[in-house]
């Protein structure tokens, strides 16, 4: 028996209730919540884990650079370096040594660093007094308007008895994380300078002609 008009009528969905209980049910069901609200949370989270760790990384890796400019600049504040490389004039070799000495530790050790010591720019200038003492700046702005390296900041100036000597380095690290402000890149290809300095004055060691 074929059902009747009335019975067809009322079996028959309604298009907009039907719409609005799937709503209803789509807004009352939990099933997934939480892995949809530990993705919202989750990349902000570990992006600002990854930009403080990588915050730590630059501060670990400034305080090794600066000990090593402290310790290498020693041997010169001493005349030690001046006396070893009595006779080379060559600045580049000279800036070569000082890489070496400042890459490796007073007991002969290799320096631990997470940088390519290689990698590292000397400069080391001197200035006729304390207050004139100024350093150079690893960076300049070239022809485009961008920031990259200064062609002037690697250089050696030998220092001889009571000269004031500003020694300096620096080196170029990858950035990953840049919106922490600590994380400012300097170079293109987002990259970031860490530099150290170090100023004092010679010791009026002995062999002063090494610098003649």
């Amino acid at each position: 028996m074929a059902p009747s008009p009335t019975s067809i009528a009322t079996s028959a969905p309604h298009g907009p209730r039907r719409r609005t209980g799937t709503l209803r049910r789509f807004v009352r069901a939990r099933q997934g919540a939480t892995a949809v609200e530990f993705g919202l949370i989750a990349l902000p989270f570990l992006a600002l884990l990854g930009a403080s760790l990588e915050n730590a990384l630059v501060c670990w890796q400034q305080e090794i650079l600066q000990q090593a400019v402290v310790d290498a600049g020693r041997q010169i504040y001493t005349g030690k370096f001046q006396t070893a490389n009595a006779g080379v004039t060559n600045a580049s070799t000279l800036m070569n040594n000082f890489r070496t000495a400042l890459c490796t530790r007073s007991d002969g050790t290799p320096r631990t660093t997470i940088f390519p010591c290689a990698n590292v720019r000397v400069s080391v200038t001197s200035a006729s007094t304390f207050s004139s003492a100024a350093p150079v700046s690893p960076t300049a702005t070239n022809g485009s308007g961008a920031s990259d390296w200064n062609g002037n900041f690697s250089s050696y100036t030998c220092g001889g008895a009571s000269a004031i000597m500003v020694v300096q380095a620096a080196v170029d690290i990858p950035v990953f994380f840049t919106f922490l402000g600590a994380q400012t890149v300097t170079l293109p290809n987002r990259r970031r300078v860490l530099q150290a300095a170090t100023v004092f004055k010679v010791e009026p060691y002995t062999m002063n002609s090494v610098c003649s």
